[in-house]
């Protein structure tokens, strides 16, 4: 394997997202929105009044003209004027509207902020149409908010108070207490709206009423709405809100999930939700179907944060004896038990792939059901009868291995643990060369989680990128980029995320001398410029948070960073870093980062991230007298310190 060609490992850098990506992608969302309201106008001066249920001109316009004025609209109290007077005006063509393209849009916006009185006769006139409103692609998207409002409206009382709530969970708010617009899509975010305005018990209870009774009449007709597109939509919301699970549409690529508590009862019509489920004939093909197959996934997904482990061992080994296995398959036994002592494993020939390693939407399913289950069925059954024995294919799968890094993840037996790595072990090098590179951080993840295999990793990991013996900075990069040392790419290859993670966890390990070492032995330059990357600024709050990471090592990489500071200070993450180094510094290394950063404080004060160090670390102050700040930071201390008592877990913020 030494005579390796540059572009068999050109997959594993991967296609990585730009330092913008987010941004922009917030950007286009609102474009989108933009769009769609000029696409509305230019199809009403074509007398083409949207899709779904044909409407008037008349009305159309007024529609438009809402969905225009929605835009501009930013109080709350104009909010709600607006949402009550165009619900009225609207009154008994609601179901015809909501079924529009452009009215459905309109009502999805305004149910958000509707009075008491409104919200009802609306949760009314839907309850009497459920199967039409279930079954059409534009009102289903207003009963689905519907459904999120009044579960909001219901179960807000029985919500701890922000007091008792983590720290962590405050910081996410901004200060004015409004929602992050970048993360909700709707031009008028629900959520913390509803949770926080005050309504009537009556009006509460009439909510969770119609969160019941939509659950109810879905269970009732659960054969007919689960084939159908739209209705399977309602189903799964339906599931997760009976939980307390609401998802939030997210500009970013992952949907923003919050749980909440809820009332007992919402919970046991979940459990007959599950056993309507477990009672049907064609139980075994709905993790085969895609809609049906996500809709078990929620399923799943709603037990486990109910913590009903007796209904979801139920369901779980159901999928396993009648989706997973067939009784025609070969390879491990299936009555074989998981034995830690035995570690043979049978020939990578001869081993024949379950089904569910075959099928998309059942491997899916594979996937929840490991997340969820508990750690003896995953051991004593998924592992032993499904993964045991062929990893090293399913690893080196395109569709299979996101299923090898879920069962890593939750993996919590070390003797288990032995056997998954001992299949895999020699396989790293073929994972970095086809882009896998998730299976590699899975396994640095689980060996510091649980302290086993941490050598023979490190030492499979440098044998994979032909570093071993290399100098320290061929070393560090070669980790960080995932890159041989002796692959020379066409461009200079960034810092690969999944290699700054792998290095991260190995600072985590139990003996990560060997790359403490080569970070301290790096020229500090280079090691500024790695410092001052997106990916591997994280690497210094490994180095300094790290258990096993000695206090001088800790001030012989501050001492190593001398002279690079200011330099560090200037980008938005050089600047974090600068922060973690005067934390973990003694006080007369602090001294030196804030001399060195005050030659350059004019430089500093131009960016706002430089702003923030010059008040937290009294920059100025040392500027005009080095003995002031002295006295000044020891009273800023004390004051940080009372902070924290107050708000534990949280910065004092700058120049507060």
């Amino acid at each position: 394997m030494a005579d390796i060609k540059t572009e068999e490992f050109s997959g594993g850098v991967g296609q990585e997202h730009g330092s913008n990506h987010f941004k922009n992608r917030a950007k286009k969302l609102k474009r989108n929105r933009n769009r769609f309201l000029q696409n509305a106008k230019s199809f009403g001066k074509k007398n083409f009044f949207g899709h779904g249920a044909e409407l008037e001109q008349t009305e159309y316009s007024y529609l438009v003209t809402m969905l225009e004025a929605m835009s501009k609209q930013k109080d709350i109290e104009e909010r709600q004027l607006m949402s009550n007077n165009v619900l009225g005006q609207l009154k008994g063509k609601e179901i015809r509207t909501a079924s529009n393209q452009v009215g459905s849009r309109v009502l999805e916006n305004l149910l958000t902020y509707t009075d008491e009185e409104t919200f009802t006769q609306q949760m009314d006139t839907f309850a009497e149409n459920f199967r039409v409103v279930c079954c059409d692609k534009f009102a289903s998207h207003v009963l689905q908010r519907m459904l999120c409002i009044a579960m909001l409206r219901a179960v807000a009382p029985l919500q701890p108070e922000p007091e008792a709530e983590d720290a962590t969970q405050a910081k996410k708010l901004k200060p004015s207490g409004k929602p992050d617009r970048a993360k909700d899509q709707s031009m008028w975010p629900c959520y913390e709206h509803n949770l926080k305005e005050q309504y009537e018990d009556g009006h509460r209870k009439k909510c969770g009423e119609f969160v019941l009774r939509l659950a109810k009449y879905l269970i009732n007709n659960l054969e007919d709405f689960a084939w159908d597109v739209t209705a399977n939509y309602v189903i799964r919301q339906c599931v997760l809100n009976l939980s307390g699970i609401t998802e939030m549409k997210s500009g970013s690529d992952a949907d923003d999930t919050k749980h909440f508590v809820v009332p007992e009862k919402w919970q046991k019509l979940l459990q007959e939700f599950c056993m309507h489920l477990l009672t049907w004939p064609q139980f075994a093909d709905l993790p085969g179907l895609e809609l049906t197959s996500v809709m078990l996934q929620d399923l799943l997904r709603a037990l486990a944060a109910c913590n009903d482990e007796f209904q979801l061992e139920q369901i779980i080994t159901k999928l396993h004896k009648e989706a997973f296995t067939s009784k025609k398959e070969t390879g491990i036994k299936s009555e074989d038990k998981y034995d830690p002592e035995n570690e043979a494993t049978p020939d990578e020939g001869e081993v024949q792939l379950p089904k569910v390693f075959k099928d998309e939407c059942i491997l899916r399913v594979l996937e929840v059901c490991v997340t969820v289950s508990s750690a003896s069925f995953l051991k004593d059954k998924l592992f032993a009868k499904l993964f045991r024995g062929q990893l090293k294919l399913l690893a080196k799968s395109r569709m299979c291995n996101f299923a090898v890094q879920k069962l890593i993840d939750h993996t919590t037996d070390k003797d288990m643990m032995d056997l998954i790595f001992g299949e895999l072990e020699q396989s790293l090098e073929d994972l970095l060369r086809i882009g896998h590179t998730g299976v590699v951080l899975a396994l640095a993840k689980a060996c510091a989680r649980l302290s086993c295999q941490q050598g023979k990793f490190v030492k499979q990991l440098l044998d994979a990128l032909h570093c071993g013996e290399a100098a320290p900075v061929k070393m560090i990069m070669a980790v960080l980029c995932l890159l041989p040392v002796d692959v020379s790419p066409p461009n200079a290859p960034k810092i690969h995320l999944h290699g700054s993670l792998i290095l991260q966890a190995i600072l985590d390990f139990n003996k990560p001398i060997k790359f403490v070492t080569a970070l301290l032995e790096m020229p500090s330059d280079r090691l500024a410029e790695i410092l001052c990357d997106s990916r591997g600024s994280f690497i210094a709050n490994a180095f300094v948070k790290s258990r096993f990471v000695g206090e001088k090592s800790r001030e012989k990489l501050v001492r190593h960073l001398e002279g690079q500071y200011s330099q560090l200070a200037l980008g938005v993450q050089g600047s974090r870093v600068v922060e973690l180094m005067y934390e973990a510094g003694n006080p007369a290394q602090r001294e030196h980062i804030v001399s060195e950063l005050a030659e350059q404080c004019e430089q500093l004060n131009s960016k706002p991230w430089g702003v923030i160090i010059n008040k937290r670390l009294l920059v100025d102050t040392y500027k005009r007298d080095p003995a002031r700040w002295k006295v000044a930071i020891k009273r800023d201390a004390k004051v940080e310190k009372m902070f924290d008592k107050l708000v534990p877990g949280t910065k004092r913020k700058a120049g507060s």
